[in-house]
């Protein structure tokens, strides 16, 4: 069935029609057996035994209906009456005026007729018999209509409620959880590729279904398909201009040194300045380069780094640009030996990054604090400047290619939006997270988890 619609609709549909065999049968349970037998002497039960013995009197003769009338119940008696050929009742009791006309109706041609009496659902039978002459029966329900109907909802509300409950619980559980798993599924796929992950793919989920649902999840892959597909061609066209800037700029850094070589008196100014130009488009392209195109190009882990010894060895590197700034880096441990997937110096790379930019956005005479904690799985690096810190409408862009904040966008300031861009995907494809922060007593605290490995002592 492939259509949601009809999906919903038979749903629906068998479920009303569960609802309505369980009133039947719950109305109808005393047919299947009361061990006290109090059901036989009301309602249609009661008409059923009354025809029951009508008929044994037909063959044996009046004697057997006075015979089970004399022991039925007192109620009962008030409600059932065999009258002979002469008006009389055959208990000796006297036949109520108002149903006189209901007894005068019946006869050879007129073996059955309906009537209310005292507004009680009244039946009368003629019954012919082989022995003599005829008895006509009356049978009253003992309770009016309208008390019939409030007795009926009485005795059968709460097993009728309590039955349709359950099957319409199931029936809609079944059917909300139909309904709601596919979207959920959409809806992970929706914050997948919002993260990033261009390449996932919700359809092959979705495969044993076939309905507007299956459609839906193709349509969404096929858009993400050609996002993924668009996107991976803005970055493939960055990377070839920046390939092709690079000869060019070659050739104005060999140009610039020639030109430093001859001593051209006035004009050394004039090439400093040209010099940090072609050095700024220089940097700007190796990181662009460096931006993986898509996630096809990230490349399996097969090294591995242990992390203190990593921090301790950055922060040696960056121990003079610290100094430039009487800079301290503050570093702090709970794990004695954290080891971590890795490969080449993709992870070396992304926190120098982000601890060159700790040290760049600290004031002179400020510090880093750099802590590490270990969990079982798993270790956190946090980073915290002593900086002004960053807007928190722009904690999630600064991970965003080319981004930089109001204080960061002069080219004094250094950098050019790429650090953290490149440092977020190499901190992904190791499987780990970075986000940033507003540290309540610094400045911008950037806090990386990676995953840990664990080798086994034999």
């Amino acid at each position: 069935m492939r259509s949601l619609f009809w999906k919903m609709f038979f749903g629906a549909w068998i479920t009303a029609m569960v609802m309505v065999v369980a009133a039947i049968y719950i109305t109808h349970f005393g047919e299947f057996g009361d061990p006290r037998q109090e059901e036989r002497w009301e309602g249609p039960a009661l008409f059923r035994e009354v025809m029951r013995n009508m008929r044994i009197a037909r063959r044996h003769g009046p004697e057997q209906f006075q015979h089970w009338l004399e022991k039925a119940p007192k109620k009962v008696k008030r409600n059932v009456y065999a009258v002979d050929q002469q008006g009389n009742d055959i208990l000796g009791r006297e036949v109520p005026s108002n149903m006189e006309p209901l007894i005068d109706s019946l006869d050879y041609r007129n073996r059955e007729a309906h009537r209310l009496v005292n507004n009680k659902p009244t039946v009368g039978f003629f019954l012919p018999l082989r022995t003599g002459d005829p008895l006509r029966v009356v049978v009253s329900a003992g309770d009016s209509k309208e008390g019939l109907l409030l007795r009926f909802l009485w005795r059968n509300f709460w097993p009728m409620l309590l039955l349709s409950m359950i099957a319409s619980g199931l029936a809609c559980y079944w059917l909300a959880r139909y309904l709601s798993r596919p979207l959920e599924q959409l809806r992970a796929a929706t914050k997948q590729v919002a993260a990033g992950e261009l390449d996932y793919r919700v359809a092959p989920t979705l495969k044993s279904r076939n309905d507007e649902l299956t459609d839906l999840a193709l349509d969404f892959d096929s858009m993400t398909a050609q996002l993924q597909e668009s996107m991976s061609e803005q970055r493939r066209l960055i990377k070839d201009v920046s390939h092709e800037l690079r000869s060019p700029l070659a050739r104005l850094q060999v140009a610039l040194a020639i030109a430093r070589q001859k001593q051209v008196g006035g004009l050394d100014t004039e090439l400093d300045k040209i010099g940090k130009a072609a050095d700024y488009l220089e940097d700007i392209i190796a990181d662009v380069l460096s931006l993986p195109i898509s996630t096809q190009e990230q490349r399996p882990l097969d090294d591995v780094v242990e992390i203190n010894s990593l921090i301790s060895a950055l922060a040696e590197d960056l121990h003079s640009e610290a100094a430039d700034k009487d800079l301290s880096i503050d570093i702090r441990s709970e794990g004695e030996e954290l080891l971590v997937a890795t490969r080449g110096s993709s992870l070396t790379a992304a926190l120098e990054n982000i601890l060159r930019n700790a040290i760049k956005y600290s004031p002179e005479q400020g510090r880093v604090e750099v802590s590490i904690k270990e969990s079982t799985d798993s270790c956190t690096i946090s980073v915290v400047d002593s900086g002004s810190g960053v807007d928190d409408e722009e904690l999630e862009a600064i991970f965003r290619p080319f981004y930089r904040t109001d204080s960061a966008r002069t080219r004094e300031s250094g950098g050019f939006g790429l650090g953290l861009a490149i440092a977020q995907r190499s901190i992904l494809h190791h499987r780990g997270s970075i986000n940033a922060k507003n540290s309540s007593n610094a400045g911008l605290c950037v806090e990386i988890t990676l995953p840990l490995i664990h080798i086994a002592d034999d």
